[in-house]
Order: C-alpha cells, then sequence, then structure tokens
C-alpha cells in the first residue's frame, strides 16, 4: 500500500487516494493504492507499480513506514506500507476491469475521516496513523531516491 504525499512549501500537504465500490459490503470506499504482489516482485516495486498503474502517479522518493497484518486470527496476509513523495503524474493504467476514481485531499481531512468513522478500509485507517505522526513530526521515515 502507497500513502502518496502532495507536499508544497506554501500549501498543506495532500494525499493521493482512490474511490472504489466494493462489492462485499456493497459501498464506494475511499482507500490508499494497493495491491498485490507478482512473482517475483519485491514489495517496493509492487508498491511503485501499484501506484502507477492505478493513480498515473511515479514518485521520485520512497519510505517503508512499517507492515500491517489485517486478519490475523485466519491469514498470513501481510500489508506493506510505504510512503511516496515528489510526485509526478501521468495517466493512469488499469487493470482490465478495474474501475476507480483517483483524487486527493487534505492530509488533515483524510485523518479526520477516518476518526469519525467516514473511512472504514483497514489498511488505509492503519495508514492515517503513520500520517499523523509525520504531519504531526513525531515520527520520521527514511527517504530513499527511487531506483
Amino acid at each position: 500500500m502507497v500513502i502518496p504525499l502532495l507536499e508544497g512549501s506554501d500549501a498543506p500537504t495532500r494525499v493521493v487516494l482512490e474511490r472504489q465500490y466494493r462489492y462485499p459490503v456493497q459501498r464506494v470506499m475511499i482507500e490508499f493504492p494497493a495491491g498485490k504482489l507478482d512473482s517475483g516482485e519485491t514489495t517496493l516495486e509492487c508498491a511503485q507499480r501499484e501506484l502507477f498503474e492505478e493513480t498515473g502517479y511515479r514518485a521520485g522518493q520512497w519510505a517503508k513506514a512499517g507492515v500491517i497484518h489485517p486478519v490475523i486470527a485466519y491469514s498470513t496476509e501481510f500489508i506493506e506500507v510505504w510512503f511516496a513523495r515528489d510526485l509526478v503524474p501521468g495517466p493512469s493504467q488499469l487493470d482490465s476491469g478495474e474501475f476507480l476514481e483517483v483524487f486527493d485531499a487534505p492530509a488533515v481531512e483524510l485523518i479526520t475521516a477516518c476518526l469519525e468513522g467516514q473511512v472504514t478500509d483497514a489498511k488505509t485507517v492503519a495508514a492515517a496513523l503513520w500520517l499523523q505522526h509525520y504531519m504531526a513530526g513525531t515520527w520520521s521515515p527514511a527517504w530513499h531516491t527511487a531506483v
């Protein structure tokens, strides 16, 4: 999963998000870009690919936030969380049958929406914790240039 940051020196930080209809819950969900690993792919390569395919953005810098295990009672699934910044826009490359709307919003509005229960996607809510601490300056990821 990727937390794509739109940062400017004179504007509040914004994040790139997606609206996507999810059939199991029969509603449109607000989520950060994410996807499954392809065979032989590292988690960073997956994050870079998913960000580009779903949003059209490429990032100049990346930082690993951490890992979440969303369903430990019955699955070994994990989601690695990455921050991306120095974004360059471009056209998305959605998979066949994939429909989503890409938009950006102030990071503080996303955090509030999570706290108020308007955003309920587990991975996005969990990522909001890292985002909140990043914004407050109480946690600093180790940034590196994209390869």
